[in-house]
């Protein structure tokens, strides 16, 4: 890597560690802009250092080993700035990844991007199909929600105990998945589990 780096023009400074301590101490030291790391397991190492990369303003590059559905989901909650591949990496693809850090893009390979869009799509589409098995009763207290009414108001309507509508309001929210009233609606609405006309605010009796 040091080999690969130094040659490039734009590179002033090449400092290499295998060891994560003395690596936070280089990020902390304010004398480089961009760390390039490698993704090992576990990866929460490599979290806190890109955690602490973002800290002080240090863009940060992963390089790969693999890019298997393990290595996928790790990346998804990771604030970096691009990526590598370790068998695809050459004088070229590092001298591509650094010109697009200094333009504000992030610098990903074809073949990863391909990959993790494939991902996304798989996830999307086993969310769009998941079922919500929702009872009627839980049905007709979601559709109750969307027009803005209390758990006391649901339990008028719905002729059940305050009681009883509070459990069919929280069966709801667990069965969508959802930590709020609000997020709740708004999935409602995306699956059509309610209708645009449910979200009418009603007087309450």
């Amino acid at each position: 890597m040091r080999t690969m780096l130094e040659p490039i023009p734009q590179v002033a400074e090449v400092e290499t560690s295998g060891d994560l301590d003395d690596a936070m101490e280089l990020i902390r030291s304010g004398r480089f802009n961009v760390a390039i790391v490698a993704a090992l397991p576990p990866f929460d190492t490599l979290e806190k250092v890109a955690a602490l990369a973002a800290e002080h303003h240090l863009r940060t590059v992963v390089l790969l080993r693999t890019i298997d559905a393990e290595v996928a989901s790790a990346l998804g909650g990771l604030a970096v700035d691009g990526f590598l591949l370790e068998d695809e990496l050459t004088d070229r693809s590092l001298r591509d990844a650094l010109s697009s850090l200094a333009k504000g893009e992030m610098a990903m390979p074809g073949r990863l991007a391909r990959r993790l869009l494939a991902r996304i799509r798989k996830l999307e589409r086993a969310e769009a199909e998941r079922p919500f098995l929702l009872t009627s009763r839980e049905q007709q207290a979601l559709v109750l929600l969307a027009k803005g009414m209390s758990n006391k108001q649901i339990a008028r309507r719905l002729g059940i105990s305050e009681h009883g509508a509070k459990r069919h309001v929280a069966n709801v929210l667990a069965k969508l998945n959802c930590p709020n009233r609000t997020l709740a609606v708004a999935l409602a609405l995306r699956y059509g589990l309610v209708c645009p006309d449910d979200t009418i605010s009603t007087t309450p009796y």
